[in-house]
């Protein structure tokens, strides 16, 4: 009797923990996935920074042209050293966004895996 008692205490604890390691890798792939979509929420978001200093770029060249036109050769160049300022800060936000799209996708990974131990 004592045994059949055991046996049985045995087997709904192995039952337990089953159920809780299947819960925790659930847990952590709905973490991951969280992350996964902060980044590219990040990464979205220095897309569209990236695009307004391209766009500040455009006018600024725009205006350099513009002095240009107008014999102004001195307000041409600080145009055009803003324009060329613009389009460094537009390229640091795509480096950023790519570093931001990569870490979406390794915690993709991590919870396509998580997903897969369950």
């Amino acid at each position: 009797m004592n045994r059949i008692v055991i046996a049985l205490a045995f087997f709904f604890m192995a039952c337990g923990v089953s159920f809780a390691q299947s819960d925790y890798y659930q847990r952590k792939a709905a973490e991951y996935t969280r992350e996964a979509e902060y980044y590219q929420r990040k990464a979205d978001s220095y897309r569209r920074e990236a695009q307004y200093y391209l766009d500040k770029a455009a006018g600024y060249e725009r205006e350099a042209v513009y002095y240009l036109n107008r014999g102004d050769t001195s307000r041409a160049q600080t145009q055009q050293r803003y324009a060329a300022d613009a389009r460094d800060r537009a390229n640091l936000q795509l480096q950023w966004a790519r570093d931001a799209d990569d870490k979406a996708a390794m915690y993709l990974r991590w919870a396509s895996d998580a997903l897969s131990r369950h």
